[in-house]
């Protein structure tokens, strides 16, 4: 027996150590040491767990997509709201924004001959709207605004206007969806309400993002339509 004081080992049947005298412990008294070993863990990733994880992940970029786009204004009922919250506050900057860059490059190098010129040409309409409003309707007037119908133009339509964005004003990016609304918008003010009705307001869609189409545009689109008719 192996004394645990001085670890010297004495015979099996003494009681204390023949060298130090400590009690000696009988080793039938001492729990056995066990030693446990952990299971591992084999996770196994065949090809259907792979395949739903994808799948899964997919559908959460595309919800979240989904969820985006209705809050940054990439559907053509939000390019009438903004062109209705920019003209009742005057707002220049986002008039602008409601356009593409194709055709601000267009006419700023074949119209107006340079960034700032293009800009106060093309917020004109909404000053002049603003303007008209206040005499309508007194300062601080309010524009309520309702989508009465909306249409898409056909594959069709669709070629012929690319065809104008291209040879008439030099578009390189091309819409992949054009929308025609007929949107009414109500002014009440301190002087009165008038009501205009835009039964012309095209939207079109590049790289997922909608656009107000200029009037220009669309008015070419017409007169090619109806020579070719």
């Amino acid at each position: 027996m192996y004394c645990d004081k001085c670890h010297k080992q004495s015979p099996s049947n003494f009681v204390n150590c023949a060298y130090c005298g400590a009690k000696l412990e009988s080793s039938d008294k001492k729990a056995p040491s066990k030693f446990v070993k952990k299971k591992k863990i084999n996770i196994k990733f065949s090809l259907k767990n792979c395949l739903i994880i994808v799948s899964a992940f997919a559908a959460v970029l595309v919800l979240a997509a989904i969820f985006t786009a209705s809050f940054t204004g990439t559907k053509p009922e939000n390019v009438v709201k903004n062109f209705v919250k920019s003209t009742q506050s005057n707002d220049s900057e986002l008039y602008y924004s409601l356009f593409d860059d194709n055709i601000k490059r267009y006419k700023q190098d074949n119209r107006y001959f340079g960034e700032d010129e293009t800009f106060e040409q093309m917020v004109l309409p909404m000053e002049q709207s603003n303007a008209f409003y206040i005499e309508k309707c007194g300062e601080g007037y309010n524009l309520n605004y309702s989508v009465k119908s909306s249409s898409t133009l056909t594959e069709a339509q669709m070629s012929v206007f690319v065809e104008v964005l291209e040879a008439s004003f030099g578009y390189i990016e091309f819409p992949g969806r054009v929308d025609v609304l007929c949107v009414e918008i109500v002014a009440n003010g301190t002087n009165g309400s008038y009501t205009s009705v835009y039964d012309d307001f095209w939207c079109m869609r590049i790289k997922g993002k909608w656009y107000k189409v200029d009037k220009t545009i669309y008015t070419e689109y017409l007169n090619t339509v109806n020579s070719n008719s």
